[in-house]
């Protein structure tokens, strides 16, 4: 004999009314709705140190990973159902399609060539969208009317059998519905066999196709060869917010917090509490948060809600009703006034947690043991947490482990970080140059169970999955600059073999052809890795030659490459500014050299007239250039024999170097403001746009301390040229650049 309950995931109702189904039934073996394969994880689902909501995770052992997700909560039918069949000592197993059948990837059909084009078929209105019109509310309004609100067992009974077929009535059976339904009529069968009463929890839709409906030669057939691919399965903790709907799940909860209130409502034989608790947890959320919400607002809002239901046609307030009165009587009538209350009282913060030793990946048990041993648990919550890291060793403290703890952590998030985990976020430092510190935005989300999951694929541990991953990059890195990417994340990571592997790589990479572009960020990249690679503890002794070959290679062959045009310069001004911060850094670095170069490049006249200014302000800035030298460069670059759009290009690299030094140099100003003077209306218009976009650049300050340079040069004040530079433009003025709206800019 078999019996049927039909169920909706995540009623409360049903949860409590399959306990008195069971034991009116009283089987000798409970089928509930899950895959048949996976029956073995349920004793650890219901072990009493689980703290849900938790889900059943099953996952393909082969790229790309494919996953289905069984979640679960206190007031899960399926759970409730699990647990009476534990407590009786009466088996309970899944009898659902297997998921290494389920997660067969699904193929995709032939694209047909020369389709005659088809006209747009509106799109179908869902199962619900039509029995909402029937009954003129909305669908989860009407369950909690008619269902969570049912007088009895008996009237719950006869009403989810009603509403299983009305979901059958109103909706079309695919074909992979049909196959499961089919399997779960087959080991339905089979049970029935081996046991005798059978009791069978399934949702409400899938009733219809199995009660009454015998195992059939068809069924027999379509199940006999079932297609499968090789899978793996763990236990997982869940949130409530991935639980609910407004997250994306298709079966899930629009509130599970508040259903969680109405379980434990009935549990303590009082319904009516949930709504009374509902309205009082939002005027708490309203007034922690410095919104006023008093108990007679609160008062107020259930006696409206009680009202709402009975014209509604419901028994007790539905959620509906309760966030109607809340919005009237607490927002007063806005809905943005308890918008966040809702948010937190309906959906909830709850994560789940499961004991050690209950999931079944080792990188799963590897992230859980990192995170007790680094300290890092309370981490672990649906809230943003942030966290500071101070790399270096504390002195204050006994042990080693200890000492080296915050390096440790960032080791571990870093290694997350290029496993493809997203625990963590690295945030810009408080301060820039501050580079023993860090800066992390920590966060749990059910989607990282599935991502530790993933990285399981590519090895038993965080560390050895980033690893996996590191080389993986390596192998399709196509450029310089993503190789040397790679080895600045192993060091990162804390990978020594990955360093020895990237290094030999970055070693390859420069073989080939490459850019001086390329080759200066990349030695800032490696520049930055010796510099700070001591805090790691990593030997960054593979790194050395490879900056000293590059800074060669860079230095003969940035002259050549200086004759380009302006997208190019632009290209080419981080790299000159990594070169020259890495020279400055490290003493087995030549730095004459590179000062040569530069020098090579100020002086020269074919050289792109940026590169050549930027040139000349690195000079200045290190003192490598003298008075006299830079007297003569000022004047030969903004003489009147220089195209004006040359000039400024050269005044505009120079003025991305050390600004507070050139405006201490009166000569610089003075040779400006005569060249300027020098130029016609029409050379000065051309002048004028790339004289802009280089004092945009200047801060206030700056822009003063110019001010009071050019009044001097013009025997003006330094107040009175300070209030003309800083000044509004007249309508005189305006008028005098009228014509600059329709400025040809495509020649500049």
């Amino acid at each position: 004999m078999t019996a049927y309950f039909g169920v909706r995931h995540f009623s409360p109702a049903c949860a409590e009314y399959v306990t008195e189904f069971l034991s009116r039934t009283n089987p000798d073996i409970v089928l509930i709705e899950g895959p048949s394969d996976l029956t073995d994880l349920i004793t650890g689902l219901c072990d009493s140190r689980v703290r849900l909501p938790a889900a059943i995770l099953a996952f393909t052992e082969e790229a790309p990973v494919r996953t289905v997700l069984y979640p679960f909560t206190e007031f899960s039918p399926e759970y409730c159902a699990m647990q009476w069949a534990i407590q009786h000592q009466i088996p309970v197993e899944f009898c659902d399609l297997p998921s290494d059948a389920y997660l067969i990837p699904k193929e995709e059909p032939e694209e047909e060539q020369d389709e005659p084009e088809q006209t747009e078929i509106p799109h179908e209105k869902s199962v619900y969208q039509k029995m909402e019109e029937l009954t003129g509310l909305d669908h989860e309004t009407f369950w909690e009317y008619h269902f969570e609100q049912c007088g009895g067992y008996e009237d719950f009974m006869a009403a989810v059998a009603e509403y299983g077929r009305s979901l059958r009535e109103f909706s079309e059976t695919d074909e992979e519905t049909a196959l499961r339904e089919a399997y779960m009529r087959r080991r339905i069968a089979e049970t029935e066999q081996q046991y005798g009463t059978v009791a069978v929890i399934t949702g409400a839709f899938h009733t219809g196709g199995l009660s009454g409906v015998p195992f059939s030669a068809a069924d027999k057939k379509m199940t006999a060869h079932l297609k499968t691919v090789p899978v793996r399965s763990t236990l997982m903790p869940y949130s409530f917010y991935r639980l609910s709907s407004r997250s994306g799940y298709g079966a899930g909860s629009k509130a599970p917090a508040f259903f969680e209130m109405l379980m434990r409502a009935r549990l303590a034989k009082d319904p009516e509490y949930a709504a009374a608790e509902y309205l009082a947890r939002l005027a708490e959320y309203q007034r922690k948060h410095g919104d006023l919400a008093s108990a007679a607002e609160v008062i107020e809002a259930l006696r409206l809600a009680e009202a709402l239901a009975v014209m509604r046609g419901g028994s007790r307030p539905a959620l509906s009703d309760l966030r109607d009165a809340a919005v009237t009587c607490i927002g007063h009538g806005s809905f943005s006034a308890i918008s966040h209350a809702c948010a937190d009282v309906e959906i909830g913060t709850r994560i789940g947690c499961l004991p050690e030793g209950s999931v079944s990946t080792a990188v799963q048990e590897d992230f859980i043991r990192q995170l007790h041993e680094l300290k890092l648990e309370k981490y672990r919550t649906a809230s943003v947490q942030e966290l500071e890291l101070d790399l270096r060793e504390n002195i204050r403290v006994k042990t080693e482990k200890a000492a080296f703890l915050d390096l440790h952590r960032s080791e571990f998030l870093h290694r997350l970080k290029i496993a493809g985990v997203k625990f963590g976020v690295q945030q810009a430092r408080a301060q820039e140059n501050a580079t023993w510190a860090e800066r992390w935005n920590l966060q749990w989300t059910p989607e990282i169970e599935i991502q530790l999951v993933e990285a399981s694929l590519n090895g038993d541990s965080v560390e050895q999955a980033s690893a996996y991953a590191l080389n993986t990059r390596l192998t399709k890195a196509q450029t310089l600059r993503e190789t040397a990417a790679a080895l600045s994340d192993a060091f990162l990571c804390g990978l020594p073999d990955c360093v020895w592997t990237a290094s030999n790589a970055v070693q390859a990479a420069a073989a080939d052809c490459v850019s001086p572009a390329d080759a200066g960020e990349t030695i800032g990249v490696l520049s930055a890795i010796v510099r700070f690679g001591n805090i790691r503890r990593i030997s960054n002794e593979p790194v050395i030659p490879l900056i000293a070959q590059l800074y060669l290679r860079f230095c003969l062959e940035l002259p050549a490459a200086s004759k380009c045009d302006d997208d190019a310069a632009g290209a080419m001004l981080p790299a000159l500014t990594a070169v020259s911060e890495a020279s400055a850094a490290h003493d087995f670095l030549d730095r004459e050299r590179l000062r040569n170069t530069l020098r090579q490049i100020a002086d020269d006249d074919f050289a792109n007239p940026m590169l050549s200014g930027f040139a000349c302000g690195l000079l200045t800035e290190q003192n490598a250039i003298s008075q006299e030298q830079f007297a003569e460069l000022i004047s030969r670059r903004l003489s009147h024999g220089t195209p004006p759009a040359e000039a400024a290009g050269w005044f505009e690299g120079l003025a991305k170097r050390n600004r507070r030094a050139l405006i201490a140099r009166l000569s610089l100003w003075e040779q400006l403001c005569g060249f300027l003077t020098s130029l016609d209306d029409e050379a000065f218009r051309k002048v004028l746009v790339v004289l802009r976009r280089t004092f945009s650049e200047f801060s206030p300050a700056e822009k003063s301390d110019i001010a009071e340079n050019i009044g001097e040069v013009l025997g003006l004040s330094g107040t009175n040229a300070a209030e003309v530079m800083l000044s509004g433009v007249t309508e005189e003025e305006q008028a005098d650049f009228s014509g600059m709206d329709e400025f040809n800019f495509d020649d500049i």
